[in-house]
């Protein structure tokens, strides 16, 4: 009999240095840019599950060092979730344990299956798991300070835009998860999403239709939310952002993808190009439909209209000249 494969589909919840709210100097989006690059796992859960979505274990996590920490837990975005998961803790749905015994745990899980991956795994294993294991490791050696040290001038070129957010690994490995000396098959479930779930047109139009465009109206939304909204037809549904339930969701989307297609290994950079540009989807019709033409024009102006000058508000100010003159045709 052939071997039902396995995978293990992961999430997490990420907080940030205790000292990017000092760096940002009250910008969300300096703050974000640290967040990005520096993030701190103080939730995290994962299923195990088969190519049809059935789900044979679940884990799910609070990491003391971050959750019990309030000047570091504080930075996440999801701060305000705290009395959900104290009230999740008294009813046993989640144990807070440290970073340490909650690593043993996932490698022994991921042992048990063929692939591991997330919705954006880049996040999820390239960033959020390494740096979260080396601050816990930093956390408690003697030379933290002067690692902190230099962490603090990293942020800040980070929230300057100094420095690129690059993978930190010299020998990036797309299709593989490398921890504590082993290597697993990595997938990474936005990039298959795209490429076998969204990439028509009835979920371009949906998108039009139900407002769900990226903030500057350039891209559709490709988010594990807007993929589940689709495939369920559930456009009221919003993401709970804790981990287990998150992966839960994601469990779905894998098993709709496997059953259309393999579960391929790698990462896909930035998978949203897949399905195009707005602008060039409602310019695909030689008669404009101007109702998804107006959806699109709207979604860009308010972006620039609440944006400062720059190159970028240039380049959008462009598309809406391009997108105007083709509705008056």
């Amino acid at each position: 009999m052939k071997k039902k494969l396995l995978y293990c589909v992961l999430d997490c919840e990420t907080a940030t240095l205790p000292f990017a709210d000092i760096i940002a100097k009250g910008d969300p989006e300096r703050k974000k840019r640290i967040a990005i690059a520096r993030p701190l796992i103080y939730d995290i859960g994962w299923t195990i599950c088969d190519r049809k979505g059935h789900i044979y274990d679940k884990k799910n996590f609070l990491i003391s060092e971050i959750f019990s920490v309030p000047s570091v837990f504080n930075t996440a975005y999801y701060a305000d979730k705290r009395p959900l998961y104290l009230e999740m803790m008294k009813r046993g749905e989640i144990a807070v344990k440290p970073w340490e015994e909650v690593m043993k745990i996932m490698v022994s899980d991921f042992a048990r299956v063929d692939g591991v991956g997330a919705f954006n795994s880049m996040f999820d294993f390239k960033k959020a798991i390494p740096f979260t294991d080396l601050y816990i490791q930093k956390l408690y050696s003697p030379d933290y300070y002067e690692w902190e040290k230099v962490q603090r001038g990293l942020c800040q070129s980070i929230a300057d835009k100094k420095t690129r957010h690059k993978d930190e690994e010299k020998d990036f490995d797309p299709r593989h998860f490398s921890f504590r000396g082993t290597s697993y098959n990595l997938f990474d479930l936005w990039g298959l999403s795209t490429s076998y779930l969204l990439n028509n047109v009835s979920y371009k139009k949906v998108c039009l239709n139900k407002k769900m465009l990226t903030n500057s109206g350039v891209y559709f939304k490709t988010s594990a939310e807007s993929t589940y909204r689709y495939l369920c037809d559930k456009y009221d549904f919003i993401e709970a952002h804790t981990a287990l339930d998150d992966a839960e969701i994601e469990t779905f989307i894998l098993s709709r993808i496997a059953a259309r297609h393999s579960i391929e290994y790698g990462i896909k950079y930035f998978p949203f190009r897949d399905l195009g540009e707005t602008l060039d989807f409602c310019q695909r019709l030689k008669k404009p439909n101007l109702a998804e033409c107006y959806i699109v024009y709207d979604a860009i102006q308010t972006y620039i209209d609440a944006s400062d000058p720059c190159n970028y508000v240039t380049m959008l100010e462009h598309k809406v000249d391009i997108l105007t003159a083709y509705m008056s045709k």
